[in-house]
């Protein structure tokens, strides 16, 4: 008798362990952004690629950020974290549909999926530092399911202005710098 009690707490430990992965990542997904599945991560290039709109920040922007399939193989799961250069996680996601939050480093430090229904794509809007931070990279796991998942995808390099120089108010300023100085040249003659 006490066998088969023992039975049923591990096949219960086993279900919670499980629906644990249905409703998105765990903390322990965090840092090297794997699932905890049982199989390893693939190696092959992904069908799935993450796309930015845009690829320039200044403090407070957002950003659209879009996990998408590139071939017919829909997802099923996803853990979506931004961060700079030094590896430092970026909070800024706004919650979708299905959605939630997973404390990397930070109450909201990184999204995940809720449900594991197929999906196409999925995009959040993401807010930059008011900060500076660096430059910033969106990493992204996608699961198509438990045993084929690839980590790591990231997408292209979203540059901090700040921290390059590259303000978005240059080129007016050097228009009014221009303006200003014709204005004066012609006040001299």
């Amino acid at each position: 008798m006490g066998m088969i009690y023992l039975q049923c707490v591990v096949m219960l430990l086993y279900c919670s362990y499980v629906h644990g992965k249905k409703t998105g990542a765990l903390q322990s997904s965090c840092n090297d952004m794997t699932p905890g599945h049982q199989s390893t991560a693939q190696t092959s290039p992904a069908p799935y690629r993450v796309v930015v709109g845009k690829t320039k920040y200044t403090g407070g922007d957002t950003i659209s950020v879009t996990l998408q399939k590139t071939a017919s193989k829909q997802f099923r799961g996803y853990l979506i974290q931004a961060r700079n250069q030094a590896g430092t996680k970026i909070a800024g996601f706004n919650l979708i549909a299905n959605s939630k939050y997973l404390p990397c480093d930070s109450p909201k430090g990184a999204v995940t999926h809720t449900e594991a229904s197929d999906k196409d794509s999925v995009t959040f809007q993401f807010t930059a530092p008011q900060t500076s931070q660096g430059n910033i990279t969106i990493f992204t796991t996608a699961v198509e399911n438990y045993n084929t998942y690839w980590v790591m995808i990231k997408s292209d390099t979203i540059i901090d202005s700040v921290a390059t120089g590259a303000s978005s108010r240059f080129l007016p300023n050097c228009v009014l710098v221009i303006v200003s100085l014709f204005c004066f040249h012609l006040k001299r003659h």
